[in-house]
């Protein structure tokens, strides 16, 4: 029957302090690759408050609704047909009398649903508060 050999159970420890070294040491972590950057635009047209551009970190299943929930107050409700619409931005609301909307726009696509739309790495979503022209 053959005997371990002393010299193994060093090289073991020595790792095992090794790895531990490099795991607290920040040199081991691993990046975190769900996060990525995509730019938001915020034109207030006719409510004459300053537009906004900025680029911002968002994780996996981030919508154009969530976007600008993150840098202003937002508000859902049925401006026109549905109850998901985003309704109000910053306290600048659709306005359906004065035919006043705010749309959506997703690297320069109309065909976008704020609430839907999944957004991924580079994206450009542009919030426009608009009047229509009858």
């Amino acid at each position: 029957m053959r005997r371990p050999s002393p010299r193994g159970k060093g090289y073991g420890v020595l790792a095992f302090f090794l790895l531990l070294t490099l795991a607290f040491s920040g040199c081991a972590t691993i990046p975190d690759r769900k996060a990525f950057d995509v730019t938001l635009e915020v034109d207030f047209g006719p409510a004459q408050k300053p537009s906004l551009r900025r680029t911002l970190q968002v994780e996996r299943g981030a919508t154009p609704e969530g976007l600008v929930a993150k840098v202003f107050p937002s508000q859902r409700g049925a401006v026109c047909c549905d109850p998901r619409e985003v309704a109000t931005i910053d306290g600048v609301a659709a306005d359906p009398a004065a035919n006043r909307w705010w749309t959506v726009s997703l690297n320069g696509s109309k065909k976008v649903s704020p609430y839907k739309t999944k957004l991924k790495s580079g994206d450009v979503v542009r919030w426009e508060y608009r009047q229509s022209v009858q």
